[in-house]
């Protein structure tokens, strides 16, 4: 009987290669097979990876998480890493701990050495070869994307061999029962499904080997027609030729759509078992396997996350054609009938970025590294604060449209990205508020007028020649430039006359900012943006001074960056590794000095931005704890509502508006700090609370109440006491 199956096997192969060849085909298929052999199945990817856990000195980080993250991935204590109090660290690896340090991890690969005080903070980092002290590493970095000429596909290459047996067999189970017998085309298939479209008149079935089912992912299209299947079968036969039922079988277990995963096609068991699971495909057990043959057949309809009764359904059935294989027990039938389905909360806590992965590949890009034999993106992106800044402008923007009398058709709109100060790293981006609805990256290819955003850039110029208690006068003037006459106005139309430098800038007071600026000149208010990091082309024109200037999210970062480092400036970024797949490092960030600004004026200028949050137009966010720094921002309009604050950790800018400039009627205090203090309620809440570093040249004065209204007795909403920095 088996004789006679296989030469029905070798006629219905032979009958398939002479019609291609008499169909005038073959050639041109067996063109198709030799480019892709030499070619290979898998083209080089470019793999984005996140900062995994990113560890930094001054940040909460548990060590039990680090500790269950060693287990997993199978290290073992004293081989591969030793966990011990600073005492016998430091005899281990004969560095100098800081007191206060009370637990210590030396990792041998890579090689590390990091200490935790009682309270989980860190306290000091080593890495390198001999160790040296670090500021921030990123340990186990983890895949988040690949693209593949092109296209964004994860995808992990999984060797035949360490595939679970039941994964195999639950594969052929249900989608090629006669895979080991065939010569890539199985002849009772096909004639059950000719008779099956015969009888429903129509292309119901395909009767596809897993030969076929990998022909039809590299060479053809999905289109069903007669030459197409012809052509199908033609290669299948020939591709069981040219390679093993090994080499087939991997090939189709690492290709095969398997879903979605964000704006990603999830491609193979491997990136599937990560993706479903949140575990290494080696680690499944027979009711998984099952699952994810399941989803092979039709993966929107199976998935077990958004149609959980049909993927068991279908699950089950996988397992019952198991049993008919006699691949299961009865009691291992039912034991995996009962498995639970996976839930999509491990699944959740993986952060694609998609916005960020734009920035990311678009920094890539003008590296001018090449990307055809494939690379390694090291990307600074945090997954824990980019879960954090994603969750809250989700649950911030209802509330703030509900505050919008006329709101646009179209949904508003946001972008956000906060910066590591120590490092220039972009720890979390997002470029609007859906990306499966629009992929315009706002954070970075928008441009937006800044409104007040720009003064504390006014006020840096101001404080060279004055200081924080200098007078400026709230009232109406006009600023003369040729034939021009400019009048600028405060946006609650009142005048408080004489008020200080600080209050001004702590209240956006419009008409005194534009007299600094007449003062200064708009000259060296361009300057310090430039010497800031903004290389947009800055218009001298009188109403620069309140921001007429169009920058994106990110350039405001720039700027803001420069001044969160006390004028010693970086260019902010989301790479800082790039590899080969072989290992070979094509890039690796290093700091550039080129922007700065003086530290003494700077200091001063984020004590004026202090009075911002403590008695301003941002004193909202003085539930927050910590010393913080910053201004909001409204055009003229109200069309974009921005703010920019920093702590002496991390800086986060925030933009909310339309992208068809609807009116909003919204300031920046009432749009974008909201979403502001709510990703700043978590994300500060991982570091050490410190206050600004003040550089040498700096002293603190502290004025009461009294004594302010005593000389600017037109002051309001003060506090008892007012600290703030000037020049010695």
């Amino acid at each position: 009987m088996r004789r006679r199956n296989k030469i029905l096997i070798v006629l219905f192969a032979g009958v398939t290669v002479v019609l291609a060849t008499g169909c005038g085909i073959y050639s041109s298929l067996q063109g198709k097979i030799t480019k892709r052999l030499e070619k290979g199945w898998v083209i080089p990817p470019l793999e984005l990876y996140s900062q995994g856990f990113a560890l930094s000195v001054g940040r909460q980080f548990p060590l039990a998480s680090v500790t269950e993250e060693l287990k997993r991935k199978n290290l073992s204590v004293e081989r591969d890493y030793v966990l011990a109090d600073v005492d016998a660290c430091a005899r281990l690896t004969g560095l100098e701990i800081k007191t206060g340090a009370l637990h210590c991890l030396f990792l041998k690969n890579p090689a590390l050495v990091v200490t935790w005080d009682e309270k989980g903070w860190i306290q000091q980092i080593w890495t390198g070869a001999p160790l040296a002290t670090v500021n921030s590493f990123s340990l186990f970095p983890r895949l988040i994307t690949q693209f593949f000429d092109g296209q964004p596909i994860w995808q992990q290459n999984t060797p035949l061999s360490e595939m679970p047996l039941a994964c195999l067999q639950a594969v052929t189970a249900v989608e090629d029962r006669e895979f080991l017998e065939h010569g890539g085309v199985s002849v009772v298939g096909t004639m059950r499904a000719l008779l099956r479209n015969l009888r429903a008149r129509r292309w119901a079935e395909g009767g596809s080997t897993i030969t076929q089912q990998l022909v039809k992912n590299f060479f053809l299209s999905s289109k069903k027609t007669l030459r197409r299947k012809l052509e199908e079968q033609a290669l299948a036969v020939m591709l069981e030729y040219q390679l093993s039922k090994d080499q087939i079988l991997e090939m189709y277990l690492n290709v095969i759509y398997m879903g979605q995963s964000g704006p990603y096609q999830v491609r193979g068991f491997g990136s599937a078992s990560q993706n479903y699971f949140d575990k290494p495909v080696t680690e499944l057990n027979t009711s998984e396997c099952a699952m994810l043959a399941a989803i092979i057949n039709n993966p929107g309809r199976y998935s077990p996350f958004t149609h959980p009764d049909p993927a068991r359904v279908r699950r089950d059935f996988v397992l019952h054609k198991m049993k008919e294989a006699q691949m299961l027990s009865d009691s291992e039938l039912a034991s995996a009938i009962q498995a639970p389905l996976p839930h999509l909360v491990e699944a959740d806590r993986r952060s694609h970025a998609p916005y960020f992965v734009m920035s990311a590949l678009r920094e890539f890009t003008a590296l001018g590294l090449e990307a055809e034999e494939g690379a390694r993106l090291y990307t600074t992106l945090d997954p824990e604060l980019q879960t954090v800044m994603t969750s809250a402008a989700q649950a911030e923007l209802p509330r703030i449209e509900a505050k919008i009398k006329k709101p646009s058709a179209q949904p508003l709109q946001v972008a956000a990205l906060t910066v590591d100060l120590s490092s220039g790293q972009i720890l979390a981006l997002i470029g609007g508020r859906d990306f499966k609805a629009t992929q315009f990256n706002r954070a970075a290819d928008s441009r937006r007028q800044i409104g007040s955003i720009v003064k504390p850039f006014v006020y840096w110029a101001g404080v060279k020649i004055h200081d924080p208690m200098q007078m400026v006068l709230d009232e109406p003037f006009e600023w003369k430039t040729g034939r021009q006459v400019w009048k600028p106005k405060d946006y609650d139309k009142e005048s408080f006359g004489p008020v200080p430098y600080f209050f001004a800038l702590a209240h956006s007071l419009n008409i005194p900012t534009a007299r600094v600026g007449q003062e200064v000149g708009l000259d060296a208010v361009a300057d310090a943006l430039q010497h800031a990091g903004v290389t947009e082309h800055i218009p001298k024109l009188p109403s620069l001074t309140l921001g007429a200037l169009e920058l994106s999210p990110t350039d405001v970062a720039q700027a803001y960056f420069t001044l969160g480092r006390m004028g010693a400036g970086d260019h902010i970024h989301t790479l800082f590794r790039v590899e080969d797949l072989n290992g070979v490092v094509l890039y690796a960030h290093q700091p550039n000095p080129d922007l700065n600004l003086d530290p003494v004026q700077t200091a001063v200028l984020i004590g004026m931005m202090e009075q911002s949050i403590n008695l301003g137009t941002a004193r909202s966010a003085r539930v927050l704890p910590g010393a913080l720094a910053g201004k909001t921002g409204t055009t003229s309009d109200t069309k974009d509502a921005w703010f920019a604050g920093f702590s002496p950790r991390i800086l986060t800018v925030v933009w909310v508006g339309y992208d068809d400039n609807t009116v909003m009627g919204l300031t920046g205090a009432g749009a974008a700090l909201p979403i502001w203090t709510e990703i700043n309620k978590t994300a500060l809440g991982m570091f050490v609370a410190e206050d600004f570093k003040w550089p040498d040249g700096i002293r603190v004065k502290e004025f009461s109440r009294s004594e302010l209204l005593e000389k600017f007795p037109t002051l309001t909403n003060l506090p008892d006491q007012v600290q703030l920095p000037f020049a010695r």
